[in-house]
């Protein structure tokens, strides 16, 4: 429904009606932008340049464009700034001359290229990126001291966006005048809603790579881009912070990062690579990291000498490692087997995950850095799904999960309170009790713990590449076990052949949620979504607002029989 809004003359007003259900009951609706777009120059907040072999390296140039919105669901009216930047500039690392499947300057090459099995030689050089390609950021803040809660969220994308294929747009083609957060996940919206302010970073991340690599030895390599590149994704962030102590006179308390697969091993990298996440006077750029199924469990914390890894073997290294939270989704059932991987890297992408877990608990750092294993779940999650679901393609709704989990990385960087412990299937990383009981098993959201179907990847309609999505098999007692897009039948009571499906109260017995004479209804359905909501919600993973949706949704379900 489009509400009202009366403006002064002289505005131009645009309206949105957002009905995502983000933890429940927050919402963004009735979004009115004031005004036309205005267009300024952003070079006085760059981040001063460095100078590698008397070449200066950094920002060279910004363009801002501003728009000013208002969300009148909510009591006051509550405003916000959305800031389009676009940022042009060199980066410096290390190429290769070989044809590469993904080519990327590389930051970090100590562990980029030996963990891709990549052994040939490495060259030095620098990439011009430009905003008229679409490298940038947008920012978003509340207005007013008691509407920001002085702490900004870096979001970083996965391996995508390419303007040559036209999945990056130009900095300021951005904006929807009728829709001016319709570019902005569930996950980012949950942010704001917390009081963070956003920069939501564009980068080309494609396999077809939008810029030239000038190399020391003056070769040129093209089509190359910025998938993990830190460097220019700490000055992004650092351009954010500097907007923001200009515009609301403090500097963000706390920055912290989310990133998705690439966006998650670009962090891996900058908590990975000594000095990386420093600034200037030696303090962390970034405090605190939520890394969203990282992708292909990468990066591993190894760098090998003599046969070992050496990486944290000093003191000073371990100090600067930052709190960390880890989500591995275990339905990614991706296989990357590659020639000349090292032996200590897993073609399998769940089992890198859990080995990232255990050489950091090893090296000492588990008190830093917790991962927590969620069933169900593809690479992708509901950020951009309306209701979880697109089509045939239905997934947990992973958004509950990511409103507990922004909290608790606050409480563990702001107020030292440590999150549960890791959460995993493996049974020497999920705490082993004297019964030889895991008590720290993966998170099971109550879509999963409590089933009423299967979820499982490659939808039919995404065919053989739809392995980062999930679809949703009901258990209906009748049909047959339903084929997955690469024409691989789906065997839901894990009998090993192809049989009709079972009925909930079959299902139910089968995993024990049900015992002897007891039927499944409406009451063991409540029941069993309480008891996970409850121990979810004692944990921190469940927020009040996503708590009580889950309860609210088992109490209005019509339920199969």
């Amino acid at each position: 429904m489009l509400k009202h809004l009366s403006r002064s003359p002289g505005f131009l007003v645009f309206f949105l009606t957002l009905t995502c259900c983000l933890s429940g009951t927050f919402t963004l609706s009735a979004q009115a932008i004031e005004g036309d777009p205005i267009s300024l120059s952003g070079r006085e907040f760059m981040v001063p340049p460095k100078e590698e072999n008397g070449r200066l390296i950094g920002q060279e140039d910004v363009l801002i464009q501003e728009v000013t919105l208002t969300d009148s669901s909510t009591v006051p009216d509550r405003r916000y700034h959305r800031l389009d930047l676009g940022i042009s500039g060199t980066v410096s690392g290390w190429a290769v001359k070989e044809k590469m499947a993904m080519p990327q300057l590389a930051s970090a090459p100590d562990f980029l290229y030996p963990q891709g099995g990549i052994t040939s030689p490495r060259f030095h050089g620098t990439l011009r990126y430009q905003a008229s390609k679409g490298t940038g950021l947008t920012l978003v803040y509340p207005e007013g001291e008691s509407a920001w809660n002085g702490k900004l969220f870096v979001t970083v994308h996965g391996s995508s966006g390419s303007f040559k294929e036209g999945t990056l747009k130009p900095w300021n083609q951005l904006l929807d005048p009728a829709h001016p957060l319709g570019d902005l996940s569930l996950y980012e919206r949950l942010m704001l809603g917390k009081g963070y302010a956003v920069a939501k970073t564009r980068r080309n991340a494609s396999t077809t790579g939008d810029y030239p690599v000038h190399l020391d030895d003056d070769d040129v390599l093209e089509g190359w881009n910025l998938n993990t590149h830190t460097g220019l994704l700490l000055g992004f962030a650092r351009l954010a912070e500097n907007i923001l102590e200009a515009r609301l006179g403090e500097r963000p308390s706390n920055t912290y990062w989310y990133g998705h697969s690439a966006g998650g091993m670009t962090a891996r990298l900058i908590n990975y690579k000594p000095g990386e996440n420093l600034d200037e006077n030696g303090e962390p750029i970034i405090n605190g990291f939520l890394n969203d199924d990282s992708g292909g469990g990468r990066y591993l914390p190894y760098v090998e000498k003599d046969g070992k890894n050496i990486l944290f073997d000093r003191q000073e290294a371990r100090q600067q490692f930052i709190k960390t939270i880890e989500i591995p989704h275990q339905l990614f059932l991706r296989y990357r087997n590659r020639p000349g991987l090292p032996e200590w890297i897993s073609p399998v992408y769940l089992t890198n995950h859990r080995f990232t877990a255990r050489i950091l608990r090893e090296k000492g750092l588990g008190d830093k850095f917790r991962m927590y294993e969620v069933r169900g779940i593809s690479h992708m999650g509901d950020e951009y799904l309306e209701d979880g679901k697109r089509g045939d393609v239905e997934t947990v709704r992973l958004s509950r999960l990511m409103d507990g989990l922004i909290d608790l990385l606050d409480n563990w960087v702001e107020n030292g309170i440590a999150p549960p412990a890791t959460r995993s299937d493996l049974m020497e990383l999920g705490d082993v009790n004297g019964d030889g009981v895991n008590e720290n098993e993966a998170i099971a959201l109550p879509e999963v713990a409590c089933p009423l179907g299967v979820y499982y990847p490659y939808p039919p309609s995404q065919g053989a590449g739809g392995s980062s999505w999930t679809a949703f098999a009901p258990f209906d007692g009748r049909s047959l076990e339903p084929q997955d897009g690469r024409g691989v039948f789906l065997d839901m009571n894990l009998n090993r052949y192809l049989d009709h499906r079972e009925g909930v109260q079959q299902a139910w017995h089968r995993l024990g949620l049900i015992q002897g004479g007891e039927k499944f209804n409406h009451e063991s359905y409540q029941d069993c979504v309480e008891t996970v909501v409850n121990g979810l919600k004692q944990a921190g993973f469940l927020a009040g607002q996503g708590a009580a949706h889950y309860l609210q949704q088992a109490s209005d379900l019509d339920l199969p029989r």
